[in-house]
């Protein structure tokens, strides 16, 4: 009997294989059972599938640039430390009160300068108003900023990678560098201080927000796996309690600026800086109109009410995140439950 020729594609009977069959390839987990054949039992050997190409984290290379970039963010955020914006944050907390106070004082003043130069006993009435509403503002300022720290503590987030928060921060950082040499540039070319005030004040807010995306656990945000959902919503809930986180430094600028603003309007070259400052009342519906030379003193007012108007602002925000969060976690909780 001529023996049996084997396939192409099968290999050679081991030595513990019987005479007349052959196994199929030990690679192969999906080999048929042998098959009856005429005279000799014969092994149906099934072609193995091609190899899988091995799945590998890409992985990208450094270059000169990206490192440049990379060890200057590296001391910029040495520089901007947690501690130097915690200290920063504290400082305008603690110094905007006495500005509001210093407010307060020059208000008084300046009412009662105001009513004996136009001989206007309701100039006087107004400023005696607005030092009455100053110390209710400062009062509810005082406890909204501390209401403002326990909420952020309170309130915790996480996101998958920093990588977005880092570039947000260099990108933030760049633009109030370029902010603050604009303002410059302007104020050389017009011989005036008057664009530098905004650009410092826009510069200033840039250069913490950018300190709190690099530092983002600051503000509770926390590093750890989740959906892309719960990137999404990690991400917002950043820029939600960064803007509370701030909310100090709006109230010390604002009312350092209102204070000046009263200063100014003692004289007639001042009128202008005090004008300026007060551009920022023309998005607020005020219920009486202020007089000219307490635009300052309405400004402190919105210094004090900026606390307030932020922690209420960030509820509302919030919430929706804590909804969309929950609608997020319900299909994690129904395949637990099927478990």
């Amino acid at each position: 009997m001529n023996p049996s020729i084997p396939d192409s594609n099968s290999q050679p009977a081991s030595p513990a294989s019987p005479s007349t069959g052959y196994a199929p390839d030990r690679t192969d987990f999906t080999a048929t059972a042998p098959a009856a054949a005429t005279g000799s039992a014969r092994a149906s050997a099934v072609p193995p599938p091609p190899p899988a190409a091995a799945t590998r984290t890409p992985v990208v290379a450094s270059t000169i640039l990206g490192d440049f970039v990379g060890s200057l963010l590296g001391r910029i955020a040495r520089w901007l430390s947690p501690g130097f914006v915690e200290r920063s944050l504290s400082f305008s907390r603690d110094v905007g009160q006495y500005a509001v106070l210093v407010g307060a004082a020059l208000t008084l003043v300046s009412a009662i300068y105001g009513a004996i130069k136009f001989n206007s006993f309701a100039v006087f009435l107004t400023g005696l108003g607005l030092v009455a509403a100053l110390a209710v503002a400062q009062f509810a300022a005082t406890r909204f900023l501390g209401a403002a720290v326990v909420t952020i503590g309170n309130t915790p987030s996480r996101i998958s990678s920093p990588a977005f928060l880092e570039c947000t921060g260099l990108l933030v950082l760049l633009f109030a560098a370029a902010t603050l040499i604009t303002g410059i540039i302007a104020s050389i070319q017009v011989s005036s201080i008057l664009p530098l005030l905004p650009a410092l004040f826009t510069s200033a807010l840039l250069m913490y927000f950018g300190a709190l995306a690099l530092h983002a656990r600051i503000v509770n945000v926390a590093i750890g796996s989740g959906s892309a959902g719960e990137e999404a919503t990690g991400i917002l809930s950043f820029f939600f309690k960064s803007a509370l986180k701030l909310v100090p430094i709006f109230f010390l600028l604002l009312a350092v600026a209102g204070d000046l603003a009263l200063l100014a309007s003692f004289s007639q070259s001042g009128q202008g800086f005090a004008q300026t400052v007060g551009s920022v009342l023309q998005f607020l519906p005020l219920p009486v109109s202020v007089p000219f030379n307490l635009v300052g003193s309405a400004v402190v007012m919105l210094a004090c009410l900026v606390p307030i108007i932020g922690y209420f602002v960030f509820l509302l925000l919030h919430l929706m995140i804590d909804v969309a969060r929950a609608v997020l976690s319900v299909p994690g909780k129904l395949d637990a439950l099927r478990r």
